[in-house]
């Protein structure tokens, strides 16, 4: 998977939404693994991503975690912690 970490401003999000080219949004962390978010509010304006079904990269992204957490998959950015 090629990613980009960096900022993202609202407007960015926004000008995304209304060109239909934004096609998904989560969060992610270490108890939720991945949180969709559906809907992105701005200025009285509801943007409405597609359904959860139909977004391939956070399934991707779910799925190197989940086999992340279980062994199946290397961890080699060092998030796992034997306790």
């Amino acid at each position: 998977m090629n990613v980009e970490e960096r900022p993202v401003r609202v407007a960015e999000v926004v000008a995304a939404a209304q060109a239909g080219t934004l096609k998904e949004a989560f969060g992610a962390g270490t108890a939720a693994t991945i949180a969709h978010i559906s809907v992105i509010s701005h200025e009285g304006t509801d943007y409405t991503l597609p359904s959860v079904a139909d977004r391939t990269f956070s399934t991707r992204v779910l799925d190197a975690l989940d086999k992340i957490k279980t062994g199946e998959l290397a961890d080699k950015f060092g998030w796992i912690q034997k306790i």
